[in-house]
Parts: structure tokens; C-alpha cells; sequence
């Protein structure tokens, strides 16, 4: 095989756009040393986020040392190794996969005589790694991690996970419509298995992390009982229906120790939806047109067939699947390669014809030459960036010259495969229908060129016993495409001129190809300057049309102001929620008229409280950021603004046509809906998909305006239009600034109910005041310490100021009181002066334990004094269940009422937390409790002493509350049962 170095010198005369260049990068999952970062060394021309792809994909240590492998022959400098020694690490970059990669092929091939010399072989190797290091070529995932590490390092491969094979589908198969409706069940299913276990997995979690954050006693953390947020956390995990065996395991593992990881036994994989493939003859096709009856296989029954596609289309309309197929071909097998289509320009924006079939024939050879005899397939190369190619050239997606040149790359990549095929002895594609090239602009004339000059029948020069390799046109996955920082994948159209970029001001810059078709089309430098002007934005509002920055220098808005809206400007926020109450200032708001109301209720954007308008706004927003486009770039005339123009869904299908019959492979379309798309478009598609006998078609409804909507929805209050919809402009790629609007802070009455509460805490004294809301609810404490140093005291006023202020900017009370009970630190001990706490380990403990038992009932918290404790169990229940009269002045401040508390009011203790019972009933109106007055008589037992009950049940209620015997009648304290009576 004869080999050019047509790469190696590409790279060369590129200066230091290749050169290696050392980056840090985020260690990722397996960090090296347990270090948080990684070294990582990649040409200087990548991205960061291609560093970081490439380090996230190398996460598989080998051997720091090797050693030519004994008894394998070599060629040259390829030579098989095997570890040196037991030391492991990460391999260091692009170098290390290319040289693995390349040099593992290349001797595969001199193995199997591809090469006449030693020399020859190491030129193949470079010439292979060039073409990685320059991005003309991308091995996918599987390659870059495992290929050629037996050869380089004498470890064995991981072997791959067998891909999920599709469901294929037989539209003439009796099964179909079962099978049909089957997919449809599986999708959903899948999605409620995967919600089902996202939520296991967080309700087992917060009963982990419960457990962790208690800093209580250990045998109270584990114990609900004693601890609130695990009690609220296993309510909510039982709530939304996870198995109590589960949540007894959680807490089981939580005690041990383990970390949240040893939940996944507990938590059941989501099943992943099986993909499914319908194959749809032309003979369906026939019947929909000429609208017939569609008989299935088999005495299957027949329907009529625009009823069948439509029940088709209605089932990919909801789930995305099942996808299509017009055309049989080859399923794929073996490693795939992408062939990155705009990297085979030159500087002038050239198609170089020699280096894309030099890369075609290189891998294909490698591919044939070292794929294992018997299989199916040796590989497949992808071809990439389809979309992007065209816009750099100058040609418009969605035109005749467009899809003619797309057919021209890849009748240049059948022919440089067969060719390749031919000096290996493999199988090769057929060459499609000839193309009339003279419309081609001047860009693809080396193609034309090497496509006139190689038209010639495909003579192997050896026996056709090897496999072949098979073209298609896929996009790569998402790490492949991090890795090329693509403009467009597969046979895709680009999708709008800009690309989000936080290094540029706006967060948006024109992407390569939109420049180079500027470029390509004769613009001047100035005039690509406006047109990235008005696609990108200015990223500032210097000069803006509707709100400039002179404007509102002018209305008063000071420079600092100004700075801070400018700069939340250029990292890429809209005007509209730039110019908000917090950019400004409150003290600039009020400089500006703004009233204290409008600010609260309007202060996320401030525009319209300004004084401008919805257009005014818009004009800013696209002066400042963009239009995101350019196809309708003012100064650019039709034929222009028509090259950067969206593509519809028909024209991706015919560019995908023309390719398809070029390559004799699969150019796997996916076309995204908007989400308003009805069934009869899907069906539509499906009708096209049919005419024009497409290999694979994905169709799927996405950016419905329901998704986008129900974040916004306030549910609890169910307040749904309190705000109108903002039509905002939406560009390809967004970055996201989330503006949250603070906590309004609610305000005290100057005039407000609390209590005092003194108490001592293991000898030192402390008071506690609380301030309460209208409504009852705590809105402040202050603390007060006796007889303590200056320091302590202050820091408790200032802890008590930051937890009233937080109570008033809506942090619960519940909050507080779970971060603080059981806290331990001096003083503490035993507690006198309350009657529900009796030990406290900390002042803290007390304190917010006391706020627990009062504002929050939790009587979990509280505690009984021994003395008041009934060791029979019985006796004193009785007495807390009866009515008692109290002074109202012993609950209700006349101080605070100004003497308006009536004498006559009486309070009922417990009232509150009393049930309906025999003894009240509610009044469905009212919400409240009728309770009974009891008589004198019936209550003068109330306080009788234990010691006077006989012991006995009462027959009539079954208390053990029944008094007297020996010398007098019987009667009962509960009931009012007595003897005889």
C-alpha cells in the first residue's frame, strides 16, 4: 500500500495550532493520587471542554513502564510491549492514545503483508495518529479508552457490552400492531420505572442523611421517636410509597455506618427502553397513497393503511420510537471511526479531496487489515459535520447545489474506500448513480477533480475473503462530539449562526463555519463585523436602541450601577432581567421614584416600572445579545441570508437521500419536532420517509411549551396567571443566569405578644423573650444572659438578632430547632424554672428545645419532672382529660390588650388539642368545638388523690377511677357512676 505523509505535513505547516499544550483539568471520578485535578496534554488549539472530554474518557490506569514483548516479530519501531513493573497511571493525553491506537493497526497490517517495508509501516502509524491529532479523524469511546492496549501495555481489553440489538418490526407481520402497541407500554413503563427510582433513591437518602446530621446521643439520632427530621423523613419515604422493608433497611445501613452507595440494592434499576426499528416495504407505502387496505402475514387480518401509519405516527408523536426504516441495510458491527468533514478545509476554505480520501483509504485498510476473520463487518466510517461543511462553503442546506455536494463527499469517500478494499482483499459498497457536478462552487473543485479522474470499475487485487468496512453518516456520541467541538453533527444542519462562548461579551461569538461562509461569500471584514454584531449581540448597551446605557445614565442611575448591569449583561443575563432591584440598589430605586410597593412586587425586572415598553425592551435585549442568527442580518442580500437559513425537517430528509445513495449506508436522520406538532405532521414525514426510501429515520417531539411552563407554576397557591408570559427571543444554546427573587422580609407589629421565660441552666440563669406575628407565629427572640461575661452575652444578643431575622425572611422555626436541640457544650445540666424541660446539654439545647415544645408542639422534645410522673398509670390521665377553669390574666397580657381583657372570659386548658368526643361536637360551620360545662359536682373529685381509688375498673366506663367502698357507696371520677345510684 502506498502511504503519503500528507497529514504530518498538514500539521507542520499549521504552527502551533497542534502543538501539545499541557492542561488542568477536573480529576473527575477517578482521580490520580486522589488528587482533585489531572495534567492533561492536548494540541493548543482545543477547548476546555475538549481537555476535559478527553481526560473524563482516559480513566484507566497503565503501566507507567514497558517492555518489548519477547518472541513477536516486529516492524521497525512497532513492537508489542508488556508491563515493566506493577506501577499504574493515567495516560497523560492525545499522544498516548494516538500512538496506541495507530501503532497497534499499523502492525496489525504489516502482519498481514500490507506494507513492502518496516519503514513504510512506522509512516502508515503516524500518518493514522496524525489524523487524530488533527481532528480529521475520531475514534469512537470504545477506541480511545481500550484500542491497542494490548499491544502497547500487555493488558487485556475490557470487553465491550453487547449494544441493546433493536426490536425489529415487520409492518407486514401479523404481530405488528402488537408489537406496536408493546413499544408504546414499554416506553412509559420504562419512564415510571426511572421517576419510581429517582425518588426511592432520594427519600432512602434524606433518612441517611437525618441520621447524620443529628448531633444528638447516638441511640436518640437512630430513633424517630427522639429524632424529628428522621420521624419526617421516613413519613414523607413511606408517603410517596417506598417499602417499609426498604426504609427499615435504610435506617438499618445508616446505623451501621454505610454510606448512602449501599442503597442501590434497595433501589430498583430502571429498566432502559428497548430501541425498536419498524421496517416499513414500499408496498405500504403504495397502499397509503392510493389509500387501500393493508393485509398482514398470515391470515393477520388487513386494515386500511392510512389508519395503520397513523396509529404509527400517533405512537412515535408520544414516545419517539419506534424508529423507521424505508430501506434494508447492513446492521452496523465492529468499531466505528467519524470522519470530520470541515476539518478538510484549507484556509481558504477548500475542500483538500486528497487528505479526506487519504483518510478514508488509511483507516479502511487498518480497519480490513486487523479485523478477526468470520466477522460480520470491520468497522464503520461515519461521515461528520455535513451541515457545517456546506455553510462554510458557501452552500445553502436546503438547495440543489447543497445536496449535490453532499452526494459529491460521499461518492469521493466510496470510491477512496474501494480502493482501499481493492489492495486488501475485502468487500466493498457499490458506487451510486453518476452526479452532475458543473453547479459545484469553486470550493469542491479538488473533489470534482479527484471524482472525474477516479471513475473506473473495482478490480480487488486480491481474493474478497476479508470483511469489509461500511460507510454511514451518524451523529457521534455526545463525549465524540465534545471531543471535535463540532458545529454540526452527522448529516445535521447547523443549528444557528452563534455558539455559546462565556469568554465573549454577551456569552455568544459566531461560529466557525457561519465565518468562513461569510468569508467564502465574498464579505468584507467589516461587514462580517456587523453581521456578528447583530447574531451575537454587542454585549453591552452602549448605544442600544430602546434602554441604553446613556439613557439611564441620564435618568440618574449611577456608574456603579451601570458597571454591575453591564457586566450581568456580558456573562450573558437578558436586559429585561438584568435591570432588576438588586443591580440597582433599593437606594437608587427610591432616587428614581420607584415606590417602595412596586419594588417588592416588580423587583426581579424593573423595566416596565421605568417607564419602557415590551419593544423597547426587545430591541435592547437583541442589540445587547443577539439575534442569534443571521438570516435575517440587515445589509446581506437573499441569496446570502438563504445560506444560513433554518432547514425544515423535508429538506434533512432529501440531503439524507442524496448521500445515502452515494455511500450504500445508513445516514441516520433524527429529526427534533417542535413540541405543537400534531400527529398528522408525524404522519406527513412518514409519507416522505416512504417516497424517499430512507435507511433510518428518528422522528421525536421535543421543546413542548408545557415543559417550559410548569417550573413556573405555583401549585400551593395555586395562583396560575399572577404573572403574564414574557415572550422571550430563544437561541440555539442558552446560558442559563438563574435570577432568583429574595425573601421578602415579613415585619414584626410594633406592638406585639410574646412571652418571658426564665430558667437556669446548670447553675446559670438565662431569660428568654419572644416577639409573635399576628397570627401567633415566632418572629423573634432575645436572650438574655445573668451574670456572664461581656463576650458571651454579645455573642448570644447577636445569635438571637441573626435567628429573628432569619424567622422573618420565612426560615421555619422547625429549621432552627432541628439544627440546634442536643447541641453540646457548657454550660449544661440539670434545668430549673421550666416546667417541660428538666436537662439541657447546652444553653442552645434549652433554648430552641423550649421554642420546639411551645411554637412547634413537640412534645418529643419536652420532658416530665419525677415528681409529676404517675407510677400506676392511672389516676392523673383522668384529670387531664376534664375542662379546667383558668384566669384568663394568667395567659393574656392586660399590659398588652391596654385593660380590654373582659373579666368574665374563662379559659379552658388543653382545649385546643382536645378530639371531638361524646363530651364535644363540632360545628361544621364554625370550625370549632362546642364543649360542655360541667357542674361543680361532677368536677369536685378532680383533684381527689390517687391513693383513694380502690383500684377497681368501673363497670360502666372501665377506668380504674372508682372511689370509696368499706364504709360508704362507691362512684366513679370519670363517668359519674356511683353505687346503687
Amino acid at each position: 500500500m502506498q502511504v503519503f505523509e500528507r497529514f504530518a505535513e498538514t500539521l507542520s505547516a499549521a504552527g502551533e495550532r497542534y502543538m501539545p499544550e499541557d492542561r488542568e483539568v477536573a480529576a473527575g471520578c477517578d482521580p490520580e493520587f486522589g488528587a482533585d485535578t489531572r495534567h492533561i496534554t492536548v494540541p493548543a488549539g482545543w477547548s476546555s471542554n475538549a481537555a476535559q472530554t478527553l481526560a473524563d474518557l482516559l480513566n484507566i490506569p497503565r503501566p507507567a513502564a514497558t517492555k518489548p514483548r519477547p518472541g513477536v516479530k516486529s516492524f521497525g519501531a512497532l513492537t508489542p510491549h508488556i508491563a515493566d513493573g506493577e506501577e499504574r497511571r493515567l495516560e497523560r493525553g492525545l499522544e498516548d492514545v494516538g500512538t496506541r491506537l495507530a501503532g497497534s493497526l499499523a502492525w496489525s497490517a504489516a502482519r498481514q503483508g500490507g506494507f513492502d517495508t518496516p519503514e513504510a509501516a512506522e509512516t502508515f502509524a503516524r500518518e493514522l495518529a496524525a489524523t487524530i491529532t488533527g481532528r480529521f479523524v475520531s475514534p469512537d469511546a470504545g477506541l480511545i479508552r481500550d484500542g491497542g492496549v494490548d499491544w502497547a501495555y500487555g493488558d487485556t481489553p475490557e470487553p465491550a457490552g453487547a449494544a441493546d440489538a433493536p426490536l425489529q418490526i415487520r409492518a407486514g407481520a401479523r404481530t405488528a400492531p402488537g408489537q406496536l402497541r408493546r413499544v408504546a407500554e414499554g416506553a412509559l413503563r420504562s419512564s415510571v420505572l426511572e421517576v419510581g427510582a429517582r425518588v426511592t433513591r432520594d427519600r432512602l437518602e434524606a433518612i441517611g442523611e437525618a441520621c447524620r446530621r443529628c448531633s444528638g446521643d447516638e441511640a436518640d439520632c437512630f430513633d424517630p421517636r427522639r429524632n424529628a427530621a428522621l420521624a419526617r423523613a421516613m413519613r414523607r419515604a413511606l408517603k410517596d410509597g417506598i417499602p417499609e422493608e426498604a426504609v427499615e433497611r435504610a435506617l438499618a445501613l445508616a446505623r451501621q455506618g454505610t454510606s448512602d452507595d449501599a442503597l442501590s440494592a434497595l433501589i430498583p434499576d430502571a429498566v432502559p427502553q428497548r430501541p425498536a426499528l419498524l421496517h416499513v416495504p414500499n408496498a405500504l407505502a403504495q397502499a397509503i397513497r392510493d389509500d387501500d387496505a393493508w393485509s398482514f402475514d398470515q391470515d393477520g387480518g388487513s386494515v386500511r393503511a392510512r389508519d395503520f401509519r397513523t396509529g404509527i405516527a400517533r405512537t412515535i408523536w408520544s414516545f419517539g420510537t419506534p424508529g423507521l426504516a424505508f430501506h434494508e441495510s447492513p446492521a452496523a458491527a465492529g468499531p466505528t471511526l467519524y470522519i470530520h468533514l470541515p476539518a478538510f478545509l484549507d484556509e481558504a476554505s477548500q475542500v483538500r479531496a486528497d487528505l479526506l480520501a487519504d483518510a478514508v483509504c488509511y483507516w479502511a485498510a487498518a480497519l480490513a487489515l486487523s479485523a478477526p476473520k468470520g466477522a460480520q463487518s470491520a468497522g464503520t466510517l461515519s461521515l461528520d459535520g455535513v451541515g457545517a461543511l456546506l455553510m462554510s462553503c458557501g452552500l445553502a442546506y436546503d438547495s440543489e447545489e447543497g445536496r449535490t455536494a453532499a452526494a459529491a463527499i460521499g461518492r469521493l469517500a466510496t470510491i477512496a474506500l474501494r480502493e482501499a478494499a481493492s489492495e486488501t482483499g475485502a468487500n466493498a459498497p457499490g458506487l451510486g448513480p453518476d452526479l452532475e457536478l458543473d453547479g459545484l462552487p469553486e470550493a469542491f473543485d479538488g473533489v470534482v477533480t479527484r471524482l472525474q479522474e477516479a471513475a473506473g470499475p473495482f478490480l480487488p487485487k486480491a481474493a474478497l475473503a476479508r470483511p469489509g468496512v461500511q460507510l454511514a453518516c451518524h451523529a457521534p456520541d455526545p463525549c465524540i462530539a465534545g471531543l471535535l467541538d463540532a458545529d454540526s453533527l452527522g448529516a445535521a444542519p447547523v443549528a444557528g449562526a452563534v455558539t455559546a462562548d462565556g469568554s465573549f461579551a454577551g456569552g455568544y461569538r459566531l461560529r466557525e463555519c457561519a465565518r468562513r461562509g461569510l468569508e467564502t461569500l465574498g464579505l468584507s471584514a467589516t461587514e462580517i463585523e456587523t453581521a456578528e454584531d447583530h447574531a451575537a449581540g454587542h454585549g453591552t448597551l452602549r448605544g442600544a436602541p430602546g434602554i441604553s446605557r446613556e439613557a439611564l445614565l441620564e435618568r440618574g442611575v449611577p456608574e456603579d450601577a451601570l458597571e454591575r448591569l453591564e457586566d450581568s449583561i456580558g456573562e450573558g443575563a437578558s436586559v429585561r432581567h438584568a435591570l432588576n432591584r438588586w443591580t440597582l440598589g433599593d437606594r437608587v430605586c427610591r432616587e428614581l421614584g420607584l415606590p417602595g410597593d412596586v419594588v417588592e412586587t416588580e423587583g426581579q425586572s424593573l423595566c416596565a416600572a421605568l417607564g419602557y415598553s415590551e419593544a423597547d425592551i426587545r430591541a435592547a435585549d437583541r442589540y445587547a445579545l443577539g439575534a442569534g442568527d443571521l438570516y435575517e442580518a440587515p445589509g446581506l442580500d437573499a441569496g446570502i441570508r438563504g445560506v444560513f437559513a433554518p432547514a425544515p425537517p423535508q429538506a434533512q430528509m432529501r440531503l439524507a437521500e442524496a448521500l445515502e445513495h452515494q455511500i450504500e449506508g445508513a445516514c441516520a436522520l433524527s429529526l427534533e419536532l417542535d413540541g405543537d406538532a400534531t400527529i398528522d405532521d408525524v404522519a406527513a414525514l412518514i409519507d416522505t420517509g416512504a417516497e424517499l426510501g430512507l435507511r433510518r429515520l428518528d422522528i421525536r417531539r421535543t421543546a413542548s411549551g408545557l415543559f417550559d411552563l410548569l417550573p413556573a407554576i405555583d401549585f400551593d397557591k395555586g395562583d396560575y396567571a399572577a404573572e403574564p408570559p414574557v415572550e422571550e427571543r430563544i437561541v440555539e444554546r442558552t446560558v442559563e443566569r438563574v435570577v432568583e427573587k429574595p425573601a421578602a422580609r415579613r415585619k414584626l407589629p410594633d406592638r406585639r405578644k410574646g412571652y418571658i421565660q426564665k430558667a437556669t441552666v446548670g447553675g446559670h440563669k438565662v431569660y428568654l423573650h419572644t416577639g409573635e406575628f399576628d397570627d401567633g407565629e415566632l418572629g423573634e427572640i432575645f436572650i438574655d444572659m445573668h451574670k456572664e461575661g461581656a463576650a458571651f452575652r454579645s455573642l448570644m444578643n447577636n445569635f438571637a438578632i441573626a435567628i429573628s431575622i432569619g424567622l422573618q425572611y420565612g426560615v421555619p422555626l422547625e429549621e432552627y430547632v432541628d439544627a440546634f436541640v442536643y447541641t453540646r457544650f457548657e454550660p449544661a445540666g440539670p434545668v430549673e424554672g421550666n416546667d417541660s424541660i428538666q436537662q439541657a446539654t447546652s444553653i442552645l439545647d434549652y433554648l430552641f428545645r423550649e421554642l420546639g415544645v411551645s411554637y412547634l408542639g413537640r412534645q418529643d422534645l419536652a420532658e416530665i419532672a419525677p415528681d409529676r410522673a404517675d407510677p400506676g398509670g392511672i389516676g392523673k390521665g383522668v384529670e387531664q382529660e376534664k375542662l379546667s377553669r383558668e384566669e384568663a390574666a394568667k395567659f393574656i397580657s392586660r399590659g398588652f390588650s391596654r385593660g380590654q381583657v373582659p373579666d368574665n372570659i374563662l379559659m379552658f386548658a388543653h382545649a385546643p388539642r382536645k378530639a371531638a368526643s361524646a363530651r364535644g361536637d363540632l360545628d361544621s360551620e364554625s370550625g370549632h368545638y362546642e364543649l360542655e360545662d360541667h357542674s361543680p359536682a361532677k368536677s369536685r373529685t378532680a383533684s381527689r388523690d390517687i391513693s383513694a381509688y380502690s383500684g377497681d375498673p368501673c363497670p360502666e366506663c372501665g377506668h380504674f377511677t372508682v372511689a370509696g367502698g368499706e364504709d360508704g357507696p362507691r362512684s366513679c371520677d370519670a363517668c359519674g357512676w356511683s353505687e346503687g345510684g
